[in-house]
């Protein structure tokens, strides 16, 4: 992979970046960075969507600089391995060595799993299949990893069937399985109740307990501010170091806005409402009742797999009650959870007027839209080719266009950093003065609070 390291170093990584500069840019993304990475350390980098941080996690993982293509002044070491990068050299790196060493989870979770087991159990087991480890040993392993994470309740379940929180505690699972000396982490929380939270937390303390280094990418640094041993902000293409003192100075919290009048006009009821998804053996929701009524904003509340999402998939119309009555005055809009899966289209422009006759009322609206959530500049923009906090906007201004009268919204604050969380605000502000109503499935608690005129907990 390169030459040697000093066999006395105990760094497992060594990053001495220069410059990263993209092969369709000019300037560079990342420049003067230096960072060591130490065995059982926990280091984390926050920074605002479009910082560079994803860059950084995939350059310590060794997807970037893709060959011949990107350029990387500097060097990485890794394991005992130094390789270095010039303007006029880019070695090519042995991938499948690299993450004997580093293991990376993406911020959509779900991309880390293969996609094709029937079920948890065989999707833990995977990398370990691919390295030929026995049957009984393989077995073991996943055992005793489901135990320490309180997985045992899903081996069997089917990936696809689980929630949004419990797929990131699967893949998380799954990075973990292979035993990497590092594990870079791209928001590892992001979609987890309190209690998948707290397995986490045990998983990553247990790691460093063993030598395994972490590092963590997120939007704002939150519950890792004490447990960190080294906080850094990426800003402006660089690191800088900052201290817990900095980040714990207290914050005001908005106001909580007036309760919803009770004579305002019902725009959504549920009586007695049971739901199953097809060929399930047992409802996902059963014996829901819930009313929303225009200008409100309602929360829903539970842990991962309490039917949040299946409650808002039945008021978007995607899943009709087995039971029960469910009424609906107006049209509503869904934003996914994981929101790049509503996005196709080639520019910006061309998603958010998807399927509007040209010469509609609704296509005069869409300059509108763009503004309102920041976007204008990105109208030829390739949706792909943004950062998850603008991206995030996109999918949620294809919903908007519509001007759905219930604006259902799944873990809406995830991959958002502050400003596109008080674009958010703004929105959800606008869709109630206009008549409308919002509900909410959310395990951000600090966006809640102040948000929702109410909360729904799911049990």
């Amino acid at each position: 992979m390169g030459r040697k390291l000093s066999e006395q170093s105990s760094t497992i990584i060594g990053l001495n970046l220069d410059t990263y500069t993209y092969l369709d840019s000019s300037d560079a993304v990342l420049h003067d960075i230096q960072l060591d990475i130490h065995p059982g350390s926990l280091n984390v980098i926050s920074g605002h969507s479009g910082s560079g941080k994803s860059t950084l996690g995939a350059i310590l993982a060794g997807l970037l600089p893709r060959h011949g293509m990107d350029e990387l002044v500097g060097s990485i070491g890794v394991g005992q391995a130094l390789i270095e990068f010039s303007s006029s050299s880019t070695p090519r790196v042995d991938v499948a060595q690299w993450a004997k060493h580093v293991g990376l989870m993406p911020q959509d979770a779900g991309h880390y799993l293969s996609g094709i087991r029937g079920t948890v159990a065989e999707e833990l087991a995977f990398s370990l299949e691919n390295a030929g480890v026995p049957r009984e040993q393989m077995q073991r392993r996943v055992a005793d990893l489901a135990q320490k994470l309180n997985l045992e309740h899903l081996l069997e379940r089917h990936p696809q069937r689980l929630s949004g929180g419990q797929e990131r505690l699967v893949a998380l699972a799954a990075l973990a399985m292979s035993e990497p000396d590092v594990l870079v982490l791209d928001e590892p929380l992001a979609g987890l109740d309190k209690q998948a939270t707290a397995a986490v937390s045990e998983m990553i303390n247990l790691l460093r307990a063993n030598g395994v280094a972490l590092v963590v990418l997120v939007d704002s640094v939150g519950i890792w501010a004490r447990e960190a041993d080294e906080l850094w902000r990426l800003n402006e293409g660089t690191l800088h170091r900052i201290s817990v003192e900095e980040l714990l100075q207290p914050s005001g919290q908005p106001p909580r806005k007036e309760r919803v009048a009770t004579d305002a006009e019902v725009l959504l009821n549920m009586d007695s409402v049971q739901l199953a998804y097809p060929g399930s053996t047992k409802p996902a929701v059963n014996n829901l009742n819930l009313q929303l009524r225009a200008g409100e904003c309602l929360g829903l509340a539970g842990a991962n797999g309490s039917g949040k999402t299946t409650v808002l998939k039945a008021i978007a119309g995607l899943l009709k009650p087995e039971t029960g009555t469910m009424t609906l005055s107006g049209e509503s809009g869904l934003l996914l959870q994981n929101s790049s899966d509503q996005l196709f289209e080639r520019t910006v422009l061309r998603e958010v007027s998807f399927g509007i006759p040209k010469k509609s009322a609704l296509q005069q609206r869409v300059p509108e839209v763009l503004s309102q959530l920041g976007l204008k500049s990105f109208a030829q923009t390739h949706p792909y080719e943004l950062p998850a906090s603008a991206r995030r906007l996109v999918a949620l201004a294809t919903v908007l266009i519509h001007e759905p009268k219930i604006l259902l919204l799944d873990e809406p604050t995830e991959a958002l950093d502050e400003a596109g969380e008080a674009i958010l605000n703004e929105v959800i502000t606008s869709v109630q003065a206009r008549g409308g109503a919002v509900v909410l499935s959310t395990h951000d608690e600090q966006f809640m609070e102040p948000t929702a005129d109410r909360v729904h907990h799911m049990q």
